[in-house]
């Protein structure tokens, strides 16, 4: 019976050992599957970051050509600011020049200091704008302040003539 009782317990102890070793590799098993889910995971991940890669390429092939087709509309914009630019100041300056002797002739007429005035700010813009005048223009500027005789007007036919010494008719009626 002592026998039997040493079976028994070398049995228990074999069958404990085999729990044991069984419990340690179902541990192992578990840890494979993760492992394996873990792999699957990477495989699934590396997928879609190659598809992502190919949408930056494609982005970045876009920007490149949206970058260039920007560049050549800046280049074809300035050229066309550099004519119409062009064009606007040489019609503008006609229209600044006509503008202003209209406002010299009108001028005349007004008082001496109001004239000495408008002389002045006109000078001091043509100055600080650096622009050149033509000589016409000049020389109205330049007798804008001059004394004038008062205008001699008389009546014919019911219009009202002025004349001045400057041999300029303005006619009133």
């Amino acid at each position: 019976m002592k026998d039997t009782e040493l079976y028994r317990e070398i049995a228990r102890g074999l069958r404990r050992e085999l729990v044991q070793e069984q419990e340690r590799l179902t541990d192992e098993a578990k840890q494979l599957e993760e492992r394996m889910q873990l792999m699957d995971a990477v495989d699934g991940l590396l997928e879609e970051n190659g598809m992502q890669r190919d949408v930056i390429d494609n982005l970045q092939q876009q920007l490149a050509d949206e970058k260039q087709r920007r560049v050549d509309l800046e280049t074809m914009m300035n050229e066309m600011s550099k004519l119409s630019a062009g064009m606007a100041k040489k019609a503008s300056q006609d229209d600044f020049h006509k503008a202003l002797r209209i406002y010299l002739n009108v001028s005349k007429r007004k008082t001496i200091g109001k004239r000495e005035a408008a002389k002045n700010v006109i000078t001091d813009l043509m100055t600080s704008a650096k622009l050149e005048l033509p000589d016409d223009i000049m020389e109205l500027l330049e007798h804008l302040d001059d004394e004038q005789t008062e205008p001699k007007t008389v009546a014919v036919n019911g219009n009202y003539i002025e004349a001045h010494d400057n041999k300029e008719l303005r006619i009133n009626g």
